[in-house]
């Protein structure tokens, strides 16, 4: 008898040393996560550029949550897990949702053909796009940022006037035969279930989302005079934030003004509970790859960054929500991940186009012009260096800095003279300056290279489309 439970004893206190091990262990885990991911957020945020808040759950509790920068710098107001950001195109993860609860409901199949729903579409082969093609960048629609979208984005304030700006645009790629991300298909999207359920997209939102799952400080458009409603900023190439505020309009393809605590409660019930959709649902779980070991969702925008990682595999939910942009939510959400995942992360350098402005300011132009792609590659950056000079290019355009932008786009003609595209930029330079007749001269070279070519700042292409 005595025998008997000594060795029960021995079962017991292996069982809770055991037991204790793992606690500590984790513990330990989640000490040294939140102080990584604290001195990544601090790093980021020296170099000017990280402004907002981190929030880290494991199993749906807490292991760090910091805020950094302001929510509003001009009043010095700080960020607080209570300052409310946008979300960009984590908004479509919440689209998807809205969807897939009509499915559920059997109003809608993800077979549907996109021309049942008679919203004017009867571009060749759009009688094949269906709903799960828009869902996954199949159908075969251009991005929404055209000329004429961009030259005032603020005047697209509902889903039937984005509608308008491709509805009649040839599809890129038959439907299902090839992938590329477009926003405008989540505005179809929006359409389709507006249709669908005869309510606005925001109900639809406050009604199958925010209000079942308490997301009680989360909203469709901005709350300027809101207390907690953060200001946007965009960082510049002279490592600043410069105030930019609202540019565009919430869509189904981006928008909502939520908080970290907010998002994580979305994605908590969206992948462990039926609060939102059935998680035991097969089409559920593939639409979001509940079955394999990552989940991530990021947006982006002027002003605007948002990152969210579920790591399945382990148990975390990561979320960084950023009044600054050029994806640096994305860039600690990963690097957070990385180190929860292998213990190690790519080290923090500075952004391509700033990295690029501070080489020419110390070297020179002549120097730059020589020496900068040898050293951008050697420095370890991948990004397109095309891009990176545009981007730089386009920012210093806006800052009046003529003579440096100049340099930026005589050098990216330097680094692909036969791109139809670097001499389009060379003509926005010329025509942000006022020098229009330059401007349509230069944007000749574009035509001469490609004669169907369309500016991607000025609708009617310097003014080359009148003459047609």
């Amino acid at each position: 008898m005595i025998r008997n439970i000594t060795v029960t004893l021995l079962i017991y206190f292996a069982i809770f040393s055991t037991a204790y091990a793992v606690e500590e262990n984790t513990q330990n885990k989640n000490m040294k996560v939140s102080e990584v991911a604290d001195k990544i957020a601090i790093q980021y945020q020296k170099m000017g550029w990280f402004s907002g808040n981190v929030l880290i759950t494991k199993e749906g509790k807490e292991v760090f949550s910091s805020s950094y920068g302001f929510q509003d710098i001009e009043k010095e107001l700080k960020n607080s897990t209570q300052s409310r950001y946008n979300l960009g195109s984590i908004m479509k993860d919440f689209t998807k949702v809205l969807i897939l609860k009509q499915v559920e409901a059997g109003k809608l199949k993800l077979s549907d053909k996109l021309i049942t729903f008679e919203l004017g579409f009867k571009q060749l082969h759009a009688e094949k796009i269906t709903i799960e093609h828009l869902l996954n960048h199949r159908a075969g629609f251009a991005d929404i940022f055209v000329a004429e979208y961009r030259e005032n984005q603020l005047a697209f304030d509902t889903i039937e006037k984005k509608l308008k700006l491709l509805i009649h645009t040839p599809l890129l790629f038959e439907p299902d035969s090839d992938y590329k991300y477009s926003n405008y298909g989540y505005v179809v999207l929006g359409a389709i279930l507006e249709k669908v359920t005869g309510q606005s997209f925001e109900k639809l939102l406050a009604n199958n989302i925010f209000n079942p799952i308490g997301m009680s400080s989360t909203t469709f458009k901005p709350m300027n005079y809101h207390e907690h409603q953060s200001i946007r900023y965009s960082y510049k190439y002279n490592n600043t934030l410069k105030r930019v505020g609202v540019t565009e309009n919430p869509s189904p393809d981006g928008g909502i003004e939520s908080t970290v605590i907010d998002v994580q409660q979305f994605y908590r019930a969206l992948f462990y509970t039926d609060k939102l959709l059935k998680n035991s649902d097969h089409t559920n779980r593939k639409s979001f790859a509940m079955d394999g070991s990552h989940w991530a969702s990021y947006g982006g925008g002027l002003g605007v960054s948002a990152a969210v990682e579920v790591d399945l595999e382990n148990g975390y939910e990561i979320v960084v929500l950023a009044n600054s942009d050029h994806l640096i939510a994305e860039r600690i959400s990963g690097r957070i991940l990385s180190f929860i995942q292998n213990g190690k992360y790519e080290p923090i350098k500075p952004l391509e186009k700033n990295f690029a402005f501070e080489f020419y300011q110390s070297s020179g132009p002549k120097e730059f012009f020589k020496h900068f792609k040898k050293t951008y590659r050697e420095n370890g950056y991948k990004q397109f260096i095309g891009r990176t000079i545009n981007e730089l290019g386009m920012e210093l355009l806006k800052s009046e800095s003529w003579t440096a932008a100049f340099d930026m786009f005589k050098y990216l003609i330097s680094l692909f003279p036969n791109a139809p595209q670097v001499y389009d930029s060379l003509a926005f330079a010329y025509l942000s300056k006022g020098d229009f007749e330059t401007a349509k001269s230069t944007f000749r070279k574009s035509l001469a290279i490609k004669s169907d070519f369309k500016s991607d700042y000025v609708s009617d292409n310097y003014g080359h489309n009148k003459q047609l």
